[in-house]
């Protein structure tokens, strides 16, 4: 059994966020930062000032069956990818956090996808994952290095939920699907995170992505295509 069940908190919580956000120009803010991290010139070194925050991480994977927790050993001030498997699932899968993301995924049917979690500085931040399925999953959690890279001018392809790693010197992206469900975009940029996508239905929507950064589509089962230029 599959259908469409979109993360409406999340999405709800986007369009406030991309109302807001309206009308400033979002800035690159490389790949594994969190987002608002100081993004200042390049100064003389001060012993008041604090460390860079690490973007790094050693990779953690938990398997489980059914309904279940995961108790992460994940820094927290480490931005983090899930990516989850749960490819016999025939009800909803859905994972919850205890931080500020709260719903990462929520889906009907075989899953497979990858959300960030982590990525705001100022934000509560996941100790637990808390999981509702009826199979076998695995959970997989990385740090940026493990992500998709795409490259400049070539289409991507992709279906359902994932973070892309977008390379310096592209200032645009292109979102295209075929799809009658919801689909949503979301671009990290300098402090920000900006929600350019959020359509149901086919749509071709062309953007602002200022490389180097990161992109999330939530797409759940949908087939995609993402061109940078």
């Amino acid at each position: 059994m599959t259908g469409f069940v979109g993360r409406v908190a999340l999405v709800l919580t986007g369009v406030l966020s991309a109302a807001a956000l309206a009308g400033c120009s979002v800035q690159p803010s490389g790949w594994g930062m969190v987002l608002g991290q100081a993004q200042s010139p390049v100064s003389e070194p001060s012993s008041s000032a604090p460390p860079p925050r690490p973007v790094e991480a050693p990779t953690e994977t938990h398997q489980g069956k059914g309904n279940g927790s995961i108790t992460l050993t994940w820094p927290e001030d480490v931005a983090g990818y899930l990516t989850f498997d749960c490819p016999h699932c025939s009800s909803n899968v859905v994972v919850n956090t205890d931080g500020d993301e709260g719903l990462l995924i929520n889906a009907i049917g075989a899953y497979h996808g990858t959300v960030w979690f982590n990525v705001s500085e100022d934000a509560k931040p996941s100790h637990t994952f808390t999981v509702s399925a009826n199979s076998s999953w695995t959970a997989t959690i990385t740090d940026h290095r493990a992500l998709p890279a795409v490259t400049k001018a070539a289409p991507y392809e992709g279906k359902g939920d994932a973070v892309l790693k977008i390379p310096a010197g592209v200032t645009q992206g292109t979102f295209k699907t075929d799809s009658d469900g919801h689909s949503a975009v979301w671009v990290q940029g300098g402090g920000t995170m900006d929600l350019a996508v959020n359509q149901i239905g086919a749509t071709t929507v062309t953007f602002n992505v200022p490389g180097p950064t990161l992109v999330a589509v939530e797409a759940y089962e949908s087939k995609w295509t993402f061109t940078a230029s």
